[in-house]
Parts: structure tokens; sequence; C-alpha cells
């Protein structure tokens, strides 16, 4: 069977055989190093893999319990996977973890090489509303590079590099830091926290690291489009050798904090991971300048990803409310799916098509979701199943290569004789093609 047959044929199934999911607490999940494959720099330590479980307080400490049990304070549940142990340094399998049940993956001591299969496990998870955090540091693996080596292939597909580990610096808005190219970046919800109010007591306005890997914008594909939101300050230390790369001065495309929107999901690249330590953490902490702050607003813009589904539907037949799904990632040459389930089986269905986010009252007393309209109407086609709440619709394709960067905002009605008005609604989907 062809591949792509076969993804379509799971993009399907999926659509299909997916529970409606009752509200959860955001789930977050630290991909972390293998034992034995830390602290180089410092012969060699398993407590140099920032672990989520790791207590210590003692002075020098690399612990990320603390930041565990913040994230947990604010609603996360917090878990871990680790890689395999030294000399290998095997990856996690990610595709045997269901990435859909996170809301945020950490690659955080992470150093092992991972192939592009796992790669292709991730992108998608992020296309269709999930988030990543990348952090990097030199005591992660065997050498300067392994830790940024293993970012790197995921990073590729977002137009970041992630840079060796280098400098010393304190990153602040009284200093102008967050203005990049003449842009203040000062009120994006991670420096002026989720108020986006500057002069708030969520506002970031210093963070520091200890020994940093700032990001890089590349720019190689249109319509991925990361932001700086913090500068680098130093000289960066560049990714390009084995062994220690070479320098050069930092520049607009330089970040100590970068984030990026891609498709429904969210990515961020932090240059350290010293500034979430426990206390007395080696160079820096979560108790230095607004470090915990920054931990809160990140990981709430991360596990905020709006998802490809907005607002909500209304009920027809028996009580049932259409829900219309997307499964898949929208990229151009890949296949993508939208799924019309919980209509009334037999009836019609309308799917409309609309370049901006609405919430528009019918008469009937339903909303619609996409305005203004574009000048496309599929059907009415024919729901399978029969009976209240039994209908299904599903279509599929694979987005044509060349197509450019777009966002089509979709809803579903069905003719329903048992609705007011003779028509119920679904919720609304947002297609983008990054």
């Amino acid at each position: 069977m062809d591949s792509r047959l076969l993804a379509a044929g799971l993009l399907l199934w999926a659509l299909l055989a997916a529970p409606a999911q009752a509200a959860t607490p955001p789930r977050v999940l630290f991909i972390r190093g293998g034992a034995g494959t830390g602290g180089f720099l410092e012969g060699g330590a398993d407590e140099q893999l920032s672990d989520i479980h790791d207590p210590s307080t003692a002075p020098g400490n690399h612990g990320y319990a603390e930041l565990a049990a913040l994230l947990a304070s604010e609603g996360f549940v917090v878990e871990q996977v680790i890689e395999g142990p030294a000399p290998a340094g095997l990856p996690v399998n990610l595709l045997a973890i269901d990435l859909s049940q996170y809301d945020v993956l950490v690659f955080g001591s992470n150093n092992a090489s991972y192939l592009a299969a796992a790669v292709n496990w991730v992108v998608p998870y992020v296309c269709s509303g999930g988030s990543a955090l990348f952090i990097s540091d030199a005591n992660w693996g065997s050498g300067w590079g392994d830790a940024p080596s293993s970012d790197q292939p995921f990073l590729d597909r977002f137009d970041l590099v992630m840079n060796q580990d280098s400098g010393v610096y304190v990153v602040s808005r009284a200093a102008g830091d967050f203005v990049i190219g003449g842009v203040d970046h000062g009120s994006h919800p991670i420096l002026a926290g989720p108020d986006g109010v500057v002069g708030t007591a969520d506002d970031v306005n210093a963070f520091d690291g200890e020994g940093v890997s700032p990001a890089t914008l590349t720019h190689l594909f249109p319509g991925v489009e990361p932001v700086v939101l913090a500068k680098a300050k130093q000289d960066i230390h560049l990714n390009d050798a084995p062994g220690g790369g070479s320098f050069k001065p930092p520049g607009v495309d330089d970040g100590s904090l970068v984030a990026l929107e891609f498709g429904a999901g969210r990515v961020a690249c932090f240059f350290d991971r010293n500034t979430f330590f426990n206390l007395n953490g080696a160079g820096t902490s979560l108790h230095n300048w607004d470090n915990a702050q920054l931990a809160r607003n990140l990981f709430a813009w991360l596990a905020g990803a709006p998802g490809p589904t907005y607002g909500s539907g209304c009920a027809g037949s028996g009580g049932f409310t259409p829900v219309l799904s997307l499964a898949g990632c929208a990229e151009p040459g890949e296949p993508v799916a939208i799924g019309l389930t919980k209509g009334l089986g037999g009836a019609g269905a309308l799917l409309l098509f609309g370049s901006g986010a609405a919430a528009l009252p019918l008469p009937n007393g339903c909303t619609l979701l996409t305005s203004p309209l574009l000048p496309v109407v599929l059907g009415p086609l024919p729901l399978s199943g029969a009976g209240p709440g039994n209908g299904f619709l599903v279509l599929s394709g694979t987005v044509p290569l060349g197509t450019g960067a777009v966002t089509i905002y979709l809803q579903g009605f069905v003719l329903d004789p048992g609705s007011p008005g003779g028509y119920a609604a679904s919720n609304g989907v947002v297609l983008t093609v990054p």
C-alpha cells in the first residue's frame, strides 16, 4: 500500500475513533539525557542532566525539582522520559509515545541523535496544537556539540539553529534587551505575563544565564517566522565543528529567547538551563532576578497554544452537537483530513470556509464562526450512519506542493429538521498551512 494512502487511512481512523476529551490539567513531558551522559566539562556526573526529580539545594546543584514543583503549583502535570545510558546515549523512542496527551514537550537535557522519523512525529504534533521548548547546554553529552546537535533535526523544520554553550549575562527590559531591530517585544505574554500589560505583577523585567546557548533564525522557509523576543548579548558559539565551534558577534537574528507559532502549535528556544535550577544552583537559579516568573509565563504561553478548534456549535436532533475535527499537519505534500461527527445520520452537511474567525449570532440561536466567508461551499454532502448523533463525514487529501502560507477557518452545518431553524452547527476549525 502507498505510504500516503496508509497515512490518510490512519488520519481517518484518528478522527472517527478519538473519544471526546474532558478538560484536563496541562501536561508537560521533559526529555532527559541518559545516565552517564552529563558533565563532560566537570569530569562527568549524572546529576548534571537537570532531572525534575533532583531536589538538591547544595551549592552548585543542577536540579530541576523546584521547577517541577513550580509548574505543579500552576496546575501542570509534569513527567519525564530518559534517553539510553552512556556510551551509546540512545534516543527516546518518540514514536512509541502518544504525544497528543501532552501540551508541552521539553527537549531538556537530551543529547542523543534523533532520526527523521522522530522529527516527522514531533512536527505534526506541534502543527496540530502541541508545543515544544528547546534548551541546550555544553554539559549534556560528551562534547560541546552533542546537545545542540540533538536539537537541530527538529529545529531545522522550525527555521532555527541551536548554538553551543558560551557566555554569562543578564537580559533586562531596562537595558533595552527586549527591543529587536527597533521593535519592542516587551509586551509579549512570555515577558509581560498572560495579561499582556507591562507594569503589572506578572512582568519579567530581567533574567540571567550562565553558560548560554542562544538560538539563531535562519530565514530559510517562507511562512515559518520565529521571532527574537530578547537579544543575545555576547559572541555566539556556533555549532559548526564536532568539538568547540567558531564564534561570531551577536546580531538581530540571535536570541536568548525566541518564540514561534507553527500551525496551531508553538515553539520556544531559551538560552540556558541554569535559569531554572533549584536554590543555590550552579551560576543562577529560579530564585534570581525574575527567573521564576519567566518560567510561569513561558510554560503558560506554550500550553496556551490555540489548537485547531475554536468556538462552540449548537445542538441538533437528540441534543447532539456536531463536532468538526482536523487530523494531520497541513504542510505541502502531507495528508490532512477533516471530519464532521455527532450529526444526524443520513442528513446533508455543508462546509463553510472563511478568511477569519467570527462569532456572529444566527436567527436560530447558532453562531457563525467564520467571516468574511469565502466563495467556496462544500455540500450538501450526505452523512454516513443512521439516527441522531451517529452521522459522520470524513474528507481527506494531500496539501499540494508549492502551496503558500495561508490560514482558513471552517465550520460545518447539518441540515437537521429536528433543530430550530432546520440546521445544527459545529465548532470552528483553523487550518493553517505554515
